[in-house]
């Protein structure tokens, strides 16, 4: 299971007076999170699938249209890699899964697009894709501020370079592999991996 700001699994947990409302209350009740993530991660496979079968030389174009962030830190074994170890964290239904900033900013990438393509599609395309939605648009701005710690990742690299430690610290940008993924540093097989956690990742409250 993978760890997210707010729990995925269980949207009830802190109550929906604590996520960002939408012009919607039916929305609000009705979204499920964790089926996003599913419904995004599996047609990304069909999406790299579809990619690396295209001639090479299209490839640095393509990696740069439909990854407009991520791009910069790999190429399709990156991004192959990425999504099937998001997927395996996303199904064990065993173990918490601590994420960084190569994961957070992969599964930007894969939602924006994911969330544009349904947003235009026609009522019948977005039934089939997250039916729970009955056919309403896809707010994604609001699970990104409900879901995401930070978007560090979508800040100017000179920019965020030129912050000092306390000032990176204070304004919330604490997530592992920042200093990484903002510079364009191609991750490690270790970067890659899930970090699993010692306890339960998320306050009781009772």
């Amino acid at each position: 299971m993978l760890i997210f700001k707010n729990n995925i699994h269980d949207r009830q947990e802190m109550g929906l007076t604590t996520l960002s409302p939408t012009p919607d209350i039916g929305y609000d009740e009705w979204f499920n999170p964790l089926h996003l993530i599913e419904v995004a991660l599996e047609e990304e496979d069909e999406l790299l699938d579809f990619l690396e079968r295209q001639p090479k030389e299209y490839w640095a174009q393509d990696l740069k249209r439909f990854y407009p962030r991520a791009h910069r830190v790999g190429g399709f074994p990156v991004f192959r890699n990425l999504q099937r170890v998001l997927t395996i964290g996303l199904e064990n239904q065993t173990t918490w899964y601590h994420m960084n900033t190569y994961h957070f900013c992969f599964l930007y990438d894969v939602l924006v697009r994911f969330a544009f393509n349904y947003n235009q599609d026609n009522r019948k395309g977005r039934l089939d894709a997250l039916p729970e939605l009955k056919g309403k648009p896809l707010h994604l701005e609001s699970f990104v501020n409900d879901y995401f710690f930070n978007v560090a990742f979508l800040m100017d690299e000179d920019k965020y370079n030129s912050l000092t430690r306390e000032e990176k610290l204070k304004m919330g940008y604490k997530c592992p592999c920042q200093f990484g993924v903002i510079n364009g540093l191609t991750p490690t097989r270790e970067e890659m991996e899930l970090q699993s956690s010692r306890s339960y990742p998320y306050s009781i409250y009772v």
